[in-house]
């Protein structure tokens, strides 16, 4: 499985004065909506972030789980960074249950304490290949990819993008030798909408 963080611009209104105080608390590349994206060879190219809602359209702003199959990168993607590579095969399905377990015990939304940030960096801790590796600042993964980010090269994006494609092409045709040979059944994702408490919004992209 290789996971991704990945970054777009904040779909919510914020309004100019929200916007500021987002700029101030996180600087110009912290003010953006944070999200991963999972390729595994059961599940390609998988969509985990939290929709936090809009209160401008009279929705109220929670920590809402939104999991989405995808079959194309979202082009709305302004930074895609790769988080790391694991073979163990329950890494899946124990991101899956992790992002339940956390918008289950943390359903309100916090602009510090409890929003798109804490929870990616809380189910890259969950897989211990990537809690002992990935690089941090300050305890934190998303503070060194912040600090990195003035670094990028205009070219970044691009080559990232394609690296995803890649690397979904790769996990799709061993999906498609693991049916042929019928080494594997391809396992469904977790129904977290027995959870209580627990919103989920699923679309296509």
């Amino acid at each position: 499985m290789h996971l991704f963080l990945a970054w777009r611009a904040m779909e919510d209104r914020i309004g100019s004065l929200g916007y500021s105080i987002e700029r101030v608390l996180w600087g110009d590349s912290r003010a953006r909506h944070t999200f991963l994206i999972v390729c595994s060879d059961e599940h390609p190219l998988t969509l985990i972030e939290i929709d936090v809602g809009d209160r401008e359209k009279g929705i109220k702003k929670g920590m809402n789980l939104k999991i989405v199959e995808l079959e194309e990168v979202p082009t709305t993607i302004s930074k895609i960074e790769l988080i790391g590579e694991t073979s163990s095969t329950t890494a899946f399905e124990i991101l899956i249950r992790s992002a339940q377990t956390y918008v289950q015990e943390h359903p309100d939304y916090h602009v510090l304490f409890n929003n798109c940030r804490t929870f990616v960096e809380y189910l890259i801790d969950q897989i211990p290949e990537f809690r002992d590796t990935v690089p941090r600042k300050n305890g934190s993964i998303l503070e060194y990819y912040h600090s990195q980010a003035k670094h990028d090269h205009p070219g970044a994006l691009v080559k990232s993008r394609q690296l995803v494609r890649d690397i979904r092409d790769i996990h799709r045709r061993n999906k498609s030798y693991k049916y042929t040979a019928k080494l594997v059944v391809s396992p469904e994702i977790p129904d977290s909408r027995k959870i209580i408490n627990n919103n989920i919004i699923e679309q296509r992209f």
